[in-house]
């Protein structure tokens, strides 16, 4: 073990008293619920009444909020804020402790009372990505290919992507992981490590399925024998062509700036000509002013269309990544919930609920850098809301149904709407019904749990018959 990985682990260890506070019950938001639900907003003191702790930046910014773990590294922070008008959220960053320059933190009780409070927010927080480059990446040598280590709080990964989608993936993993602990808290004190293999290549991906014996379509997958998620796209061939493209467009610029000010001499120079061959000021003007205005129009033309040739490859490589991501996020959740929550060998997580909650997670909306989570998948929702409006699958069929009903959600019929019941229950529980913040929970997954009726364990979970929940889940998945 490195000193540096041998500091973290230390710093982890010594933080989890604070960190892993036992979660709350939420409160919710009447803003926050599909169209249909029934339900009243619950408050809380405005922040401006709390106690909060501060976080300054070494460029002087500040946030206002409440750490929610620390490393020796880095500082994870939630900034509350409470826009004029709007409800109260919360911004999760993870911050480098070379850019924290000041810590002001509540002692003992006062910090807890405000992990409690903010715990009844957690579904409205916004998840903020890390910057590229603090992303600490080591090249090394495995069997003769090159490859990129990087060496995390919560996974180590080993890419044989180019630098830059390297850093990528790793900010975006980060942001995910943030995200899963966001509103489901680790409950393992001492987990063992995650690992993520990021191909660049989908052929060297497609290899090491065959090596596994593996017959998947998947971008991404997670292999609980050896705790590891794979990943693969043609990250390095896009990233090729972006770099290129990027490197025309300032050859681009440079070329007409160049022009630019060639131009710009040989007009002042036609100006003095024009006004010697005995032209008016105001004629020398007018004309000058013509071809500047012509000139122009051309250059901004060029470069227009020469930006929108990067930006279509921007978007393109986004697209590239984009699939993997939404995939590497689903097969990341399965990895967190059964490494740094709930243990297989110790819990029993329906499998409704896993593939549920992962759903939930993959159909994060980004904003930018910003990763959201409470707004429903729309293209889920919809097409949920159009198979309840017809001939709706009973939930008690969800609950019992077995493995083979969860093939994939690219699978049979059955399988696919499975998936899609299960979204739409782990959704509502966990943003109308505050499940993964109740004791409940706990209970729900224990081995004495899995002896008992499905139906009736999940009716302990939801706390009233089957009947009566079902009948308010469906009026919250209706059409508006």
């Amino acid at each position: 073990m490195t000193e540096r990985r041998r500091d973290r682990e230390t710093g982890r260890r010594s933080d989890r008293a604070t960190s892993f506070a036992p979660p709350i019950l939420l409160s919710v938001a009447l803003s926050l619920i599909p169209a249909g639900t029934k339900a009243v907003a619950q408050t809380d003191d405005a922040p401006g009444r709390w106690k909060l702790e501060t976080l300054t930046l070494a460029e002087g910014k500040q946030y206002r909020g409440v750490v929610l773990e620390e490393s020796p590294e880095s500082i994870e922070f939630a900034e509350i804020v409470q826009p004029a008008g709007k409800p109260m959220h919360a911004v999760i960053r993870g911050v480098p402790r070379p850019l924290a320059s000041k810590l002001q933190r509540l002692e003992g009780p006062e910090h807890q009372e405000l992990v409690a409070r903010f715990a009844r927010f957690r579904h409205r927080a916004v998840i903020e990505a890390g910057r590229l480059e603090e992303v600490e990446l080591e090249a090394n040598d495995s069997g003769g290919a090159a490859v990129l280590l990087y060496d995390g709080p919560w996974f180590t990964l080993t890419s044989t992507a180019g630098d830059e989608p390297t850093r990528r993936c790793v900010v975006r993993i980060e942001q995910m992981f943030r995200a899963y602990r966001t509103l489901l808290p680790p409950r393992v004190q001492q987990p063992q490590r995650l690992s993520v293999v990021l191909y660049g290549s989908l052929d060297d991906y497609r290899q090491r399925l065959r090596r596994l014996d593996l017959a998947l379509d998947n971008a991404a997958f997670y292999w609980p024998k050896e705790r590891t998620i794979f990943a693969g796209s043609d990250l390095n061939l896009f990233a090729q062509r972006l770099s290129q493209v990027r490197r025309e467009h300032e050859q681009v610029r440079q070329a007409y700036a160049k022009l630019d000010a060639q131009h710009d001499a040989a007009m002042n120079a036609l100006n003095a000509e024009l006004k010697a061959a005995g032209f008016s000021a105001a004629d020398a003007t007018a004309e000058i002013r013509q071809r500047r205005a012509t000139w122009k129009a051309e250059m901004d033309e060029a470069l227009t269309a020469n930006a929108e040739r990067q930006r279509t490859n921007e978007r393109k490589f986004a697209d590239v990544t984009g699939q993997m991501f939404t995939r590497l996020t689903h097969e990341a959740f399965h990895a967190y919930l059964g490494t740094f929550v709930f243990p297989p060998d110790e819990q029993h997580v329906p499998r409704w609920l896993n593939e549920g909650l992962a759903q939930v997670f993959e159909g994060g909306q980004l904003d930018g850098d910003s990763l959201r989570l409470d707004a429903p998948d729309r293209e889920r929702l919809k097409r949920l809301r159009a198979d309840v409006a017809q001939q709706p699958l009973p939930l008690a069929q969800l609950l019992t149904a077995q493995e083979r009903e969860f093939l994939g959600p690219h699978g049979t019929e059955s399988s696919q709407r499975h998936y899609l019941y299960a979204w739409g229950l782990a959704h509502y529980l966990t943003f109308h019904e505050s499940l993964l913040a109740s004791p409940r929970l706990g209970e729900y997954v224990t081995s004495a749990a899995q002896r008992m009726d499905p139906i009736e364990r999940f009716e302990k979970l939801a706390g009233r018959p089957l009947a009566e929940f079902e009948r308010q889940w469906r009026a919250a998945m209706a059409p508006p």
